[in-house]
């Protein structure tokens, strides 16, 4: 299947250009933008990524789907490999596993089998739904599957997460079509047995999404205006409803802000005056621990219809709010990409948009660990209709330098110290030289697991992390002597 890849590299002094492209932006250290076009419908399923050095960009290829049966039968899946300057090593095509039809949705964790990817996966004859999990090795090598669940309950996985105790947390519906099926909440421990598995409730209207609350060992499912709350064990606590007052449709998606508070992203929708069309906006709340709603922000063009797509932040200094403006099928018009960048406090501290001659959509979003974003649009040459009927991928990416060291274009330094056993079970020992040193140990997504003061050299426990990948920093100041991966086994 050909397949055509486009890079386009901007900097401060083709600026004007820039602009003329349809994407307004300040100056920053480099943007980068790439096109991924076949003579196939496609779009971005989920991007994610190890640390520094690795991007995975899941896309889904096919043609376009009439129905829900048709994602599977018709489309295939990609798995790209990129660094942050969207330049591919390696790729990965499937679209089957045994006798399943899959649809690959996002990378999960690494482990002592390899790169743990969740996917859906349909029997092919029977239909039967059920989860997949795949393994691949870092050149995407597939090296292991596994198909879970029973023959005689459908499993519509729509959620995972990673535990804090890293065990695998999955939910979903035990029916596609909705008001017909129950809840599933599926828990896996490292070894990938089953834990827990809850069916809760009946009549799912929506895609169920889940987020832990570690500070109160809590979990809160969402589906639609419905939010249940589920102890540590999976057992249900109780069930809060959104407030209808606010004219916020909350949607599925949340991130935590601490342990205690998470933003849970809506669509904020004004009653029209008479003659004039609906007006909707992107929205996010902040949420606390008893899904309340302390504060809500709003973002949009006046008279236009904007929907939310993604937010995601490494810190919430600096969060990024994507969706789509004035997307219309009926009949299809120009629609464009916009792009918030926001805090906390609702600010709008910068606001661009790509699209223009032709239909461009909201794909996937995701912040990056050494500073800014990494976008993800759809765009449809509609005026080229029936000639033109399928969707190509639009990639843009911008890196400011690392929030946590203020490096820049971070490589890993060996050699100074000697951090060992890698892999690991309950310590890490360093020996090397110096005074006034500083450990850090971070998760895949940046967060700070541990760190400590030391000199010369250090024993340090760590029985509580849960086994995978993670990265390390040896500091001493600002200065970063060292930084290397190690894995908990």
């Amino acid at each position: 299947m050909p397949i055509m890849i486009r890079t386009i590299l901007f900097r401060k002094t083709i600026f004007t250009f820039l602009l003329m492209m349809g994407a307004i932006a300040v100056p920053s250290q480099n943007q980068i933008e790439k096109w991924i076009a076949t003579p196939e419908d496609e779009y971005v399923e989920s991007m994610d990524y190890l640390y520094f050095d690795i991007l995975f960009l899941t896309v889904h290829r096919g043609e376009i789907a009439g129905n829900y049966q048709e994602r599977f039968t018709n489309y295939s899946n990609m798995v790209y490999k990129s660094d942050f300057n969207l330049e591919f090593s390696d790729s990965l095509y499937l679209d089957e596993v045994g006798d399943y039809d899959v649809l690959i949705k996002g990378f999960l964790k690494v482990d002592p089998t390899g790169l743990l990817f969740w996917a859906k996966a349909m029997e092919k004859n029977t239909q039967d739904e059920q989860l997949c999990l795949l393994w691949f090795d870092e050149s995407l090598n597939l090296v292991n599957s596994m198909i879970l669940g029973s023959a005689d309950t459908m499993e519509v996985v729509s959620d995972a997460i990673v535990r804090s105790n890293g065990n695998l947390l999955f939910v979903g519906s035990t029916s596609y079509e909705a008001l017909q099926g129950s809840y599933i909440l599926w828990e896996l421990d490292e070894n990938i047995n089953e834990v827990n598995k809850v069916i809760f409730g009946e009549s799912v209207a929506y895609d169920p999404t889940i987020i832990e609350i570690p500070g109160t060992e809590k979990f809160h499912l969402f589906a639609g205006f419905e939010t249940f709350q589920f102890d540590s064990g999976l057992n249900f606590e109780t069930q809060y409803d959104f407030p209808a007052n606010i004219n916020i449709h909350p949607q599925g998606q949340n991130k935590l802000i601490n342990n205690f508070d998470y933003i849970k992203m809506g669509l904020y929708i004004s009653a029209p005056i008479p003659g004039s069309p609906w007006e909707m906006d992107m929205a996010f709340n902040i949420m606390d621990e008893n899904a309340n709603v302390t504060d809500t922000y709003t973002f949009g063009i006046p008279d236009s219809i904007d929907t939310p797509g993604k937010l995601d932040f490494v810190n919430t200094d600096t969060i990024y709010f994507g969706g789509t403006r004035n997307l219309s099928n009926n009949p299809v018009q120009d629609s464009w990409v916009s792009l918030f960048t926001t805090n906390l406090d609702g600010e709008v501290l910068e606001h661009r948009f790509w699209g223009g001659g032709g239909q461009y959509a909201f794909s996937d979003l995701t912040a990056l660990p050494t500073g800014g974003f990494l976008l993800a649009i759809t765009r449809w040459d509609y005026l080229d209709f029936p000639d033109e009927k399928t969707r190509d991928i639009r990639l843009i990416t911008e890196n400011y330098g690392n929030p946590l060291t203020g490096k820049h274009n971070i490589t890993f330094n060996r050699g100074i110290f000697q951090v060992y056993p890698n892999p690991g079970n309950n310590f890490i020992q360093i020996k090397g030289a110096g005074e006034g040193l500083h450990f850090r140990l971070l998760d895949i997504h940046s967060r700070i697991i541990l760190e400590t003061d030391f000199d010369e050299s250090a024993e340090i426990e760590i029985n509580g992390v849960p086994s995978g990948l993670y990265f390390y920093e040896i500091l001493k100041g600002r200065e970063v002597l060292q930084t290397g991966k190690w894995i908990k086994q």
